[in-house]
């Protein structure tokens, strides 16, 4: 077990547009967690810009000081007495914050990374597992027509997890540069607002993710979806917005076509002890794993800008100006 001090670097964001760094020392681990190291933590667009920019909290409470981040790869190199999900030399996933390094209590490792999958693709499981979640809670099946709205982050990643369910997936963007990603990801039909509100092969679908928060988005969500259609919502509606001039449930739509709106984003935590969680986070995101490790996925369009991590600042404005093709940002350690 490792005895010396280790010395971690830690992300706060005071108030938004204002990042520190504070010092954290961690001796060795107690009983029941590892002391590691940090390899790569990727941003997640959404909810970090958020942060930084000072939208609206999601829950109620004091929304800074806050850590930021929660998709955390590191390799463990000491672990105390009583800990039996990970060992030291594996690497972890974690929903640790932007940090160099930390004391992750066992029941907190949610998956060990495969040999063979590279740091990259790991820290951004999490993503996928967001568009994999609400491909199980739409319930999609081969063959169903699955149109995602907004090609942000999670929007690639539910394009790529509805393709790998054999559904018939269209994408909504008005960047071409994503258009092409999304393609990439398995979309069969992708085109900007315009060509989707034209009956093309966007609309008409069994289910359509919402990935973004704009009222005109969640409007065009009802006008694509078919009869009896999902709209699984993976964004946030009206977040930081004014009221809808217009009505966000237009019978004409939502009544006339007994559409389904469901909040996709959460999942439960842990398997149960009778298996009735079977698609749990950390079942989940052990599949994902194996899906990147064998390229069933493929993580390479997330993996578009690398920065270290005390440069996490400049990563959050450059994000913030939504540079083409750009969909995230992997911080080094």
């Amino acid at each position: 077990m490792e005895t010396q001090a280790t010395v971690a670097r830690v992300a706060w964001l005071e108030k938004p547009g204002r990042l520190v760094w504070r010092e954290e020392t961690l001796g060795p681990p107690g009983a029941g967690s590892h002391l590691c190291r940090a390899r790569v933590s990727a941003i997640s667009p959404g909810t970090e810009l958020a942060a930084w920019t000072g939208a609206p909290p999601l829950r109620p409470g004091p929304g800074y000081p806050r850590l930021m981040g929660y998709c955390h790869v590191a390799d463990v190199v000491a672990s105390g007495a009583g800990t039996e999900r990970a060992r030291p030399g594996d690497r972890v996933l974690s929903f640790t914050s932007h940090r160099s390094a930390m004391h992750l209590s066992d029941r907190d490792v949610l998956a060990v990374v495969p040999d063979g999958l590279d740091d990259a693709p790991a820290a951004v499981a999490y993503l996928f597992h967001l568009g994999y979640n609400a491909v199980l809670r739409a319930d999609v099946r081969a063959g169903a027509r699955v149109t995602v709205v907004g090609l942000g982050a999670l929007g690639i990643a539910a394009v790529a997890c509805a393709s790998l369910a054999g559904a018939e997936v269209a994408a909504v963007s008005g960047q071409p540069t994503l258009r092409a990603l999304a393609r990439g990801a398995g979309a069969r039909w992708t085109g900007d607002r315009s060509e989707a509100e034209a009956d093309s092969g966007a609309a008409r679908a069994d289910v359509v993710v919402l990935t973004t928060n704009g009222w005109e988005d969640l409007a065009l969500a009802m006008q694509l979806a078919g009869q009896r259609g999902t709209i699984a919502v993976l964004g946030f509606p009206g977040r930081g917005l004014p009221p809808p001039t217009a009505n966000p449930l237009p019978s004409a739509h939502f009544y006339m076509k007994q559409l389904r709106l469901e909040a996709v984003g959460a999942s439960p935590e842990v398997p149960d002890s009778r298996g009735f969680a079977r698609f749990n986070e950390r079942d989940n995101l052990a599949f994902l794993l194996r899906a990147l490790a064998d390229g069933r996925l493929d993580a390479g369009p997330f993996v578009t800008h690398w920065m270290p991590g005390e440069r996490l600042a400049e990563a959050y404005a450059a994000l913030g100006r939504r540079e083409p093709g750009q969909l995230t940002t992997l911080l080094t350690w």
